[in-house]
Formats: structure tokens, sequence, C-alpha cells
């Protein structure tokens, strides 16, 4: 048997430094980004409740002071769902609906508001001025589409784009007078029929591209002259060459030998789209007593 020293075994000095070689200390570093990493985490959710809080705040502030108005809008909704063709709404309740619906987003984030639109030098009346409304196309189109039953083609509807004016810049009369070549096939058409229409739109401006209105969006206005071309008798004929040539000079240049013929369309019937709820038909007498 050995003696007791023999059974003494003394420990190095890496063991000393190093008594659980197999065991991996973590290092204090890793730690503490960790620790920093839940911090962070803790701080983001933090400001995200506080955020959300906010703006619930925002929102049911503007849901409670608009609740009715809100509630007023789905019956509007439903109610335009059920309009007839021809058959007329209440275009100032149809118009506060959309002037809430379009800003509704607006008011709830108005760091979110939308640009300013550019300028139009197309200023239309009130949309509830429907016959200034329509006046106020008629006057700033210097081209619309006409239609006549065609004759050469026997009674199929033919229309064409044609310019015309109803006066001078400064005075508008709201009957359109054209200026056409006596070939025209308009000319033939009314010998057999001279029921016309002439189809405007602001579209011909740059009003609706300015707010993105698709030219058969209701907002962006149109109208429908319907009636009976005509040639322009000698005690109207002066004026209403005056009113054409004012407005396009480039006429007078034309060849002389083409026959050119001055026609006038006799309104019979005014049809208008300016807003949501269908047509208008403007009575002819209002349209004609419209100042602009």
């Amino acid at each position: 048997m050995g003696t007791s020293e023999d059974k003494v075994k003394l420990l190095s000095k890496d063991q000393i430094e190093a008594p659980f070689p197999d065991v991996e200390v973590e290092d204090e570093n890793t730690e503490e980004d960790s620790n920093h990493i839940w911090r962070f985490v803790c701080y983001a959710l933090a400001y995200m409740v506080v955020v959300g809080v906010f703006l619930s705040a925002i929102t049911f502030q503007n849901s409670s002071t608009d609740e009715q108005s809100f509630s007023r809008d789905a019956g509007y909704k439903a109610r335009v769902r059920q309009i007839r063709p021809g058959e007329r709404f209440d275009d100032r309740l149809m118009h506060d609906m959309r002037m809430r619906e379009e800003h509704r987003h607006a008011k709830m984030f108005p760091m979110f508001k939308p640009p300013p639109l550019p300028e139009s030098s197309y200023d239309p009346p009130s949309r509830f001025e429907k016959a200034k409304t329509a006046r106020y196309i008629v006057h700033n189109s210097d081209w619309g589409s006409i239609s006549t039953i065609s004759v050469s083609m026997v009674g199929v509807p033919f229309g064409m784009a044609i310019s015309f004016s109803d006066g001078t810049v400064t005075n508008s009369t709201g009957v359109p007078y054209f200026y056409v070549a006596k070939f025209d096939p308009i000319v033939k058409n009314i010998e057999a029929n001279n029921l016309s229409t002439l189809a405007l739109s602001e579209a011909q401006s740059d009003y609706c591209k300015v707010h993105k209105w698709d030219p058969e969006d209701p907002l962006c206005s149109r109208v429908t002259l319907i009636g009976k071309l005509v040639h322009v008798g000698p005690e109207e004929e002066k004026f209403a060459l005056n009113a054409i040539f004012a407005r396009h000079p480039v006429m007078k240049t034309w060849p002389k030998d083409h026959g050119w013929q001055t026609l006038k369309l006799v309104i019979t019937d005014v049809w208008l789209v300016d807003f949501y709820g269908g047509a208008t038909m403007v009575p002819v007498k209002d349209y004609f007593k419209a100042e602009l």
C-alpha cells in the first residue's frame, strides 16, 4: 500500500484557473446585448400602444361629432342605388355626402392630407345651378359632336366633330352657330330630317383632367342640346358670322369656293349630367334665362 502522500495529487496551475474545462462560460457581452434587444422591443411596443390610443381618440371624436352624418351616408348610398333613369335627387344632400366621403380620411389623419390641385382656367358654376352650368359648358366649348340622321346610309345615326360658337367671348347667347361647307354630310342630312343633337363635355377643357375625373364620371359634367339644325336667316347671318369668327378666326381664311353655309341649332331640349343621381332635363326657358 502506498503512503498518504502518494494519494494526494497536486493540481496544476491550468486546472486551478479552469476547474471545469469541459463547461463553456457564457460571455458577459452576449448577455448585455440580449438585454438591449429586449429593452428595444419593450420600448417599441409601448410606442405603438401610445400611437394606437392617440389615433383611436381622434377617430372616436370624429365619429361622435359626425355620427348622424355617417348614419345618413348609408341612407344616401342606398337611395342612390334605387334611383331610376331620369329621376332627380336632392343634389345638396348628395353633394354633402360626397364631400364627407372625400375628406373623411383627411379629417381623421390630417398629416396625410392630399396635395392641393393645380389651378385650372375653367371655373364652372355651382352644381346647384343647372341652367347656368349648361350655358357655361356651351359657351366655353369650341367644338362638339353633332349627330344627324344620315341620308347616304339610309337612316343610320351619323355623328361628327364640329366647331361652333354661341357668341363672342364676352357675349353668350346659348345658341350654337356652325360654319360648314355645302358638300358637308350634315347639310344633305338636314334637308331630309333636320333633327340633331350636339354633345359637349367639360372633358374638352383641363378641368376634369386636373381633378382626375374620367369623361364618363358624373362629376365631369356633360350636356346634350337637342333640336333642329336650320340655316341662319339673312337678318341673323352677320351676327352669327361675327360670333363664329371671334372664336375661330382661322375660318376667315378658308377657301371661298366651298360654298360655306351658316347654320344654327334651334334648341328644344337640354339634357345635363353634372352630378350623381341621374340626368336633369333643364327647361329651355331657364337655359336661355341664365346669365354668365
